[in-house]
Formats: C-alpha cells, sequence, structure tokens
C-alpha cells in the first residue's frame, strides 16, 4: 500500500484513451486504490472525452464506472473555492488548476499528477506537483 496520498489532473487521466501507449501505461500502473480525484475532473474527463476525443457515452460510462469505484471523489464546496482563489492569488494559477490544487489541498494529498502545472513545485509547504511524463 502506497502511503502518499495521490491526486490525479484531468489531463494525466485523459492519456488512458489516448494512442499514446507509454503514457497511457504509465497512468493504468499508477492508479491505484484511495487515490484521489475531484468532482471537476469527473467533469472536465467527461467533457474532454466527448467533445475532443469524441468516444460514446457508453465508453465514456465504463471508464467513469472504473474511476468511482478507483478513486476517492471529493465535492467542490465553498471552502474549495476559497482555498483556490488563495492558490490562484499567490501561486499565478488559471482559476480551474487553482480550483484542482485547492481539492487537493483539502484531500492532504501529498502529490499532484499533471502535466499543465509547474513539475516539483511544492504548494503551501505539503502539495508537491509532478509531471509524470518528464
Amino acid at each position: 500500500m502506497n502511503a502518499k496520498k495521490i491526486f490525479f489532473d484531468t489531463n494525466t487521466l485523459l492519456y488512458l484513451l489516448s494512442s499514446d501507449t507509454k503514457k497511457a501505461d504509465w497512468v493504468s500502473s499508477h492508479l491505484q486504490q484511495d487515490s484521489i480525484i475531484s468532482v471537476q475532473v469527473l467533469n472536465e474527463f467527461t467533457s474532454a472525452s466527448l467533445k475532443k476525443i469524441k468516444i460514446s457515452f457508453a465508453e465514456l460510462n465504463e471508464f467513469l464506472t472504473v474511476f468511482m469505484t478507483i478513486f476517492i471523489i471529493k465535492p467542490i464546496d465553498l471552502e474549495t473555492f476559497h482555498i483556490g482563489l488563495m492558490v490562484s492569488n499567490r501561486y499565478g494559477y488559471h482559476h480551474y488548476d487553482a480550483m484542482i490544487i485547492a481539492a487537493a489541498l483539502q484531500a492532504k494529498c501529498e502529490r499532484l499528477y499533471s502535466e499543465d502545472m509547474q513539475h516539483r513545485q511544492i504548494i503551501d509547504r505539503r502539495l508537491q506537483i509532478i509531471n509524470p511524463f518528464i
């Protein structure tokens, strides 16, 4: 059992639908029971899957079912919003990225896997952003 609490950003999970087998394999091999995502990640994954990748609703439902089985899913609430505003102001992240970071902070994660954020940056002295593909 991995002692570190891990949060996955949407962009990493979308590789499960890509033809980039190296990245898809990395994501598959690092998914673990009790990894964490937020409702925002589910929303972004759904939108990108249907609009950009154009998978069917049936395929999407299969992925979402797996996600809901594997991941702990954190809601987005007013506290998340306020933490996200602080993150955006302090670290300069765009609003939606700051909300992902805020959810990871609320979940007391030690790592956030994302390729859209600053690799190895430490947020609030406790959350490290890791680009797993560098």
